[in-house]
């Protein structure tokens, strides 16, 4: 088939994942796919992978919607795992190497992968041998590939992969022609900080849905390099940076985690051109002496979500803005929809970025409803719905649930709260769960956290609530100050009361060098809320 003909073919019916790897392996087989530390692999190298993946776990007997789970670190492996996977038609899950034994285990119970591929290590832990563990409760699991060094007896995943397996060849290209867009490809579990996570399906049209319009937003091409160090559980990892990169034909450039020095570092010697972070993750930089002393010309969009971005880090990403003309840009998405839904617009004032999410991306539709799930008029405050093909197939094993969260008409109800304005622009008031009562009055923690945040002393803060005797509820602070800055309790107490009514005062602040982070980046306030006094 000659290159023409074949990028036509490709081009017109690349609807399943890993279609855009042999699509960029056949137009741009040299150009780099991924970059880890001195690791670089072409689109070539990376579909030649993906291809002797998939025929080594279709010789393990992985079936079509059976599940490979994958336990490491981010690392090219990943994505080869990932794709392989969809390749075949089976479902990938990844997991933190972070994860607790028992979370770990409470995950793999509920999704029985076939397959277990995991890191040798993690820091001082024993990866293979909790591998051993869950393999002899679960016999679901019917082989350990161990990427690193595997002690004898075990299997060796490069070289388990490095075999030809030649009698698979007709095998794989059944399962690809036999593969639907509508197959489920994808699960991922929600971070769990209010609860027991749920594993949330996906499909190849989900995700394709998803990142079409992501693309478009963050100007993402070929040319791009995208920075990604989110553990492999979330879907900032799997879908918005991984494999919207791999749909753009961009460059990955991985670290094995978020470590601010080494991202600032990364960053300058990769050349790295789009930055998608938490505002946690953001802040963390700044306190490091190289954020101000580095060259930012390379980066062209920087993106944030999660958590609305404190001032202080708005004003240092519009000065680099104001020098290089980067695109500065955030969204509201959920692992239900498979990441962003919103996007604001480049050019945006920083009143708008510290405030709002943007408008609903093409395919999508949102619309913010009581407590009856009737829609409310504009600008007041009710739950965010959003429905479009983004959405999720459901909840692993949880009908309850996913009945809960979705209705006959294609809705996803998301718990976060929310109001949209006349122009359709859409601004978050924080989860419905984080929502307190004190005293009778509804309370929004976001909105303590944007004044306190507002003080220039302060670099980030967190709002939890605490049981009152007297109010029911009554809420903490726990703040993060700039490097150098001196804030006392009571200049930060008066602050807030010259802009919030007195019940929403925090009757209590506390400072911190630096805040509990969950793998995902976003402040643990569950561990701030167990360590209240």
């Amino acid at each position: 088939m000659g290159f023409a003909h074949g990028k036509r073919i490709m081009d017109k019916y690349a609807k399943l994942l890993w279609h855009y790897v042999d699509k960029w392996a056949l137009e741009r087989p040299d150009a780099e796919a991924i970059v880890f530390g001195a690791h670089r692999m072409t689109w070539a190298q990376l579909a030649d992978a993906v291809n002797r993946t998939a025929r080594a776990l279709i010789a393990l007997g992985v079936k079509k919607g059976e599940c490979v789970a994958f336990i490491s670190n981010p690392r090219p492996e990943f994505i080869i795992t990932f794709m392989a996977a969809a390749k075949i038609s089976a479902i990938w899950v990844g997991l933190s190497p972070r994860f607790s034994i028992q979370e770990t285990n409470r995950i793999l119970r509920d999704c029985r992968p076939a397959v277990l591929v995991t890191q040798d290590k993690y820091e001082r832990v024993n990866l293979v041998e909790r591998a051993l563990t869950y393999s002899f409760e679960l016999a679901c699991i019917r082989e350990i590939l161990v990427i690193g060094k595997a002690p004898r007896g075990m299997v060796d995943f490069d070289a388990f992969i490095s075999k030809p397996y030649p009698e698979m060849d007709a095998a794989l290209e059944q399962r690809k022609a036999k593969a639907s867009p509508e197959d489920e490809v994808l699960l991922m579990f929600t971070s769990g900080s209010s609860g027991f996570p749920k594993g949330v399906l996906h499909t190849h049209t989900s995700i394709i849905s998803n990142v079409r319009w992501e693309k478009r937003a963050l100007k993402m091409s070929g040319e791009s390099r995208i920075l990604l160090h989110f553990p492999v559980n979330h879907v900032a990892a799997d879908v918005e940076i991984g494999y919207c990169a791999v749909y753009a034909g961009a460059c990955i450039v991985m670290l094995e985690s978020f470590d601010a020095a080494k991202a600032l570092e990364t960053i300058e010697k990769e050349g790295v051109t789009i930055i998608g972070q938490v505002p946690a993750m953001f802040m963390l930089e700044m306190r490091n002496p190289a954020f101000n002393k580095i060259s930012w010309d390379s980066v062209k969009t920087f993106v944030w979500g999660g958590s609305a971005a404190p001032r202080a880090m708005l004003t240092a990403l519009d000065t680099i803005r104001a020098k290089t003309g980067a695109r500065l840009i955030t969204g509201y998405g959920a692992t239900e929809v498979g990441g962003f839904v919103t996007f604001t617009r480049p050019g945006d004032s920083l009143a708008a970025l510290g405030k709002s999410v943007g408008h609903p991306c093409g395919q999508c539709e949102i619309r913010i409803v009581d407590e009856h799930r009737n829609p409310v008029t504009t600008g007041v405050i009710g739950e965010v719905a959003v429905r479009g093909p983004v959405v999720m197939t459901g909840y692993l094993n949880s009908p309850a649930l996913t009945a809960e969260a979705m209705d006959e008409e294609g809705w996803f109800y998301s718990k976060d709260l929310g109001s949209m304005d006349g122009q359709g622009v859409l601004t978050l008031h924080g989860r419905h769960s984080e929502m307190f009562k004190t005293g009778g009055e509804n309370v929004f923690p976001c909105e303590i956290e944007s004044v306190l945040e507002s003080h220039p002393a302060v670099l980030y803060a967190a709002v939890v609530t605490v049981s009152d005797e007297v109010f029911d509820e009554v809420c903490h602070a726990h703040v993060m100050k700039a490097p150098s800055a001196e804030l006392s309790t009571k200049e930060l107490l008066d602050w807030c009361k010259n802009s919030l009514s007195y019940f929403k005062v925090p009757k209590k602040i506390v400072f911190h060098p630096s805040l509990p982070l969950l793998p995902n980046g976003k402040v643990d306030k569950i561990k701030l809320r167990e360590n209240a006094t």
